[in-house]
């Protein structure tokens, strides 16, 4: 493991700040009224976590699967997990990845979820590389793995590769995923323009990404910048 990868071992401070996420997170559980028992922890992780019919289908499928490795725990601990990924901390999102779910069976669902996480926050590129070309492969239906792999290729210099990549996104990415539509779009016109300097199918890609997303605040003044050069310089 990478110098970083051990931050969680290394910081005091982070064993304490994981109890207080931890805290919370049951708070909200409690609240939604969710323990899981024996009796519904299955039910549960399936209603809780996604309402996407394939990561439902997925998770259902990593369920009948391994449920005898499976049960109350793993299912509360992915319930944490739900809460810590809609509150959108990625060093929660991660820590409590290596420290709890990491221990169960693979699940190419859990790490499509969270390598975007492991890739910004720890910097693991090869990491979240490695996840996300895994999830891409079990779960080909998902937008979500290919548009991290996209964002992987263009850290690493290629342009083309991100491109293919969020080609792909585009083609999977459904109308309930809007926050995600928009970044694949936005991004996709990004890496077109950089490819083909095609200012025209750039403004129509951003477009796009504001359609889904029209309070895009980093797309709006993108398309401002560049029909400004447009107008000049058509």
């Amino acid at each position: 493991m990478s110098e970083r990868n051990r931050r969680e071992s290394t910081n005091p401070q982070v064993p304490s700040v994981y109890r207080e996420w931890i805290h919370l997170a049951d708070e909200v559980i409690a609240g939604q009224e969710a323990e899981p028992r024996p009796d519904n922890w299955q039910q549960l992780a399936l209603e809780w976590c996604t309402s996407n019919e394939t990561e439902r289908s997925a998770l259902a499928s990593y369920i009948a699967t391994y449920h005898k490795k499976l049960g109350v725990v793993w299912a509360r601990e992915l319930l944490r997990l739900e809460v810590l990924l809609q509150a959108n901390d990625p060093c929660a999102i991660v820590t409590h990845y290596k420290r709890a779910l990491r221990a169960y069976p693979r699940c190419a669902l859990i790490e499509a979820w969270v390598a975007g996480h492991i890739l910004r926050h720890d910097g693991e590129i090869w990491q979240a590389r490695e996840m996300c070309l895994n999830a891409a492969a079990e779960l080909p239906t998902l937008a979500i793995p290919f548009y991290e792999l996209g964002f992987i290729h263009y850290l690493l210099g290629d342009f083309a590769g991100a491109l293919e990549h969020y080609d792909q996104a585009a083609m999977r990415v459904t109308a309930e995923e809007a926050d995600q539509a928009a970044r694949i779009f936005y991004n996709r016109a990004m890496m077109q323009l950089a490819l083909t300097n095609d200012k025209q199918a750039a403004i129509a890609g951003i477009k796009e990404a504001l359609h889904y997303k029209p309070d895009y605040a980093q797309a709006k003044e993108t398309l401002r910048d560049l029909k400004h050069k447009w107008r000049w310089f058509r």
